[in-house]
């Protein structure tokens, strides 16, 4: 219990820093995150833990806001349908001007700052509390350091992928102080993501608090799914590499993580542990992850906003009558053709569904429920709180990504070795060197099954189409800069040396 108290005086602490932001003085009109009174600030190890903590907090609020992390990774061309949502119809659609409260929140890239900003403080300020505190350890600092500059690298990426080329702030900016700030190109930017990454890869641990040692007098239990890690960073270092379509890159990253996940409790998961809602991936457990933002019910942080199962869940899962997206029978049928996936599947003989991933699905609409954590995994249908875990990446989509970059790369036995590890795991035949159907669709393919709800839906699309060049509408959209989001009018107001992404002029 005393455990969770001081996890959600931080989390309260991180929402404090959340309104704090919305009232600060801009620099290119983001909101500052200047975390209380200066001179009272980064005395202590207290502070170090607060303000880290409120990094995370940050990146939390970032992501879920308005959805986004779904929104943005699985409804533009994607595989949800929206039942009744004309916002989420016109996102599905790629009408991103549409005049919805939704879009004009979503292509605000404020909130992303506001956590750049909170990280690059926290970078440059925490030398000074080990200067002023004894208790605050060089190998402290270096884990603090690095989880900022991680998290900072994440929101260049984030943004990236969202609007392209983006204003690239290496330093933090005071409250009050406003200087204008042209976007910097795609490449610059990942380039100095890449670079965060590979430096905060040498000093992040693959585990926090091992054995008799503890972190900010805490055990292994604690941070255990929490934290980044140095697994954490060399994931997302692949994914830049893969965004660029530098697979060579690509390659090496994500084997560093196959050789050495082990190191950081990392396993491939069965199909029932993945979505068990109280001891699965999404759920409440300690299982380790490489990156996922938690939202812990008996810490206070579930809600009934910011979680997929907000517009997913319907009856008879929860009250709510229909789901705001569900994925429609045809394409259920068209991706899980395999009567043995154990995701999905129905049997030929008795009839029977298997109901991993949808239920209902004989229903009127089938409900996506492959992720249904209800308060902490036990709650029923009258307590529509939702307690998931947003997942970024974890052990099976580096697999598929390794499986990507071999491909790509003309290894092509080692990517089906990698493609028929999870083949294998959900029951489905392994590819054959011989098969008609081209390999790096069937990865692919396999992404679309695999990754289902967890955000990577249309930039999987966008990566395909770019290597494949056999997509025309995608292709096209490539071409124009049409895959990426139109930026706010109120940004694009407040800052002259702004100019609108060309295709959303």
């Amino acid at each position: 219990m005393k455990r969770y108290n001081r996890w959600a005086v931080m989390f309260l602490m991180a929402l404090g820093i959340t309104a704090f932001t919305s009232s600060c003085n801009k620099k290119l009109d983001i909101v500052a995150s200047n975390l209380g009174s200066e001179k009272l600030e980064w005395q202590s190890i207290s502070d170090t833990r607060a303000h880290l903590m409120g990094i995370y907090g940050l990146m939390r609020a970032a992501l879920v806001d308005n959805y986004g992390h779904w929104v943005y990774g699985e409804i533009r061309y994607g595989d949800f349908t929206p039942y009744s949502r004309a916002d989420l119809r016109v996102v599905q659609e790629n009408k991103l001007r549409s005049a919805y409260p939704l879009l004009k929140n979503l292509t605000d890239w404020r909130r992303f700052y506001a956590v750049i900003n909170a990280a690059s403080l926290f970078i440059e300020r925490a030398p000074e509390v080990m200067a002023k505190d004894k208790r605050y350890t060089e190998r402290d600092m270096k884990y603090d350091v690095a989880q900022a500059r991680t998290i900072r690298a994440l929101m260049y990426f984030y943004m990236v992928r969202i609007w392209g080329d983006v204003p690239l702030l290496k330093e933090s900016y005071d409250n009050g102080s406003f200087v204008e700030l042209a976007r910097s190109t795609e490449a610059t930017v990942l380039a100095f993501a890449e670079t965060e990454l590979l430096a905060a890869a040498q000093d992040l641990p693959y585990r926090y608090a091992v054995g008799t040692q503890s972190y900010y007098g805490q055990t292994y239990s604690t941070w255990v799914g929490v934290l980044v890690n140095k697994i954490t960073a060399y994931s997302l270092l692949a994914h830049v590499a893969a965004w660029q379509g530098k697979y060579i890159n690509a390659e090496v990253y994500s084997r560093f993580v196959i050789d050495n996940y082990s190191q950081a409790n990392l396993e491939l998961l069965t199909t029932s542990a993945l979505v068990n809602p109280t001891d699965g991936l999404f759920g409440p457990s300690t299982r380790a992850q490489i990156l996922a933002i938690r939202s812990s019910y008996e810490l206070g942080e579930a809600t009934n906003t910011g979680h997929i199962e907000s517009l997913t869940l319907g009856y008879p899962i929860v009250t709510k009558a229909k789901p705001d997206i569900y994925v429609s029978r045809d394409t259920i049928n068209k991706l899980f053709d395999d009567v043995n996936d154990t995701r999905f599947g129905i049997d030929s003989v008795s009839g029977l569904v298997r109901t991993n991933y949808f239920t209902n699905y004989n229903g009127d609409i089938p409900i996506f429920s492959k992720i249904k954590v209800i308060r902490n995994g036990n709650g029923d249908s009258d307590f529509s709180i939702f307690g998931s875990n947003l997942v970024f990446t974890r052990l099976e989509e580096i697999y598929l990504l390794q499986a990507e970059a071999k491909a790509v790369l003309n290894q092509r036995d080692d990517a089906i070795k990698y493609l028929n590890v999870i083949k294998e795991r959900r029951g489905l035949k392994p590819y054959i060197s011989n098969s008609p159907k081209d390999l790096l669709e069937e990865i692919f393919l396999e992404r679309r099954r695999e990754l289902m709800g967890e955000g990577w839906r249309w930039y999987d699309q966008i990566r395909l189409a770019k290597i494949k060049k056999n997509n025309p509408v995608m292709n096209d959209l490539i071409q124009k800069g049409g895959i990426y989001w139109p930026i706010s009018s109120d940004v694009l107001e407040r800052n002259s040396k702004l100019v609108q992404n060309s295709y959303w002029k």
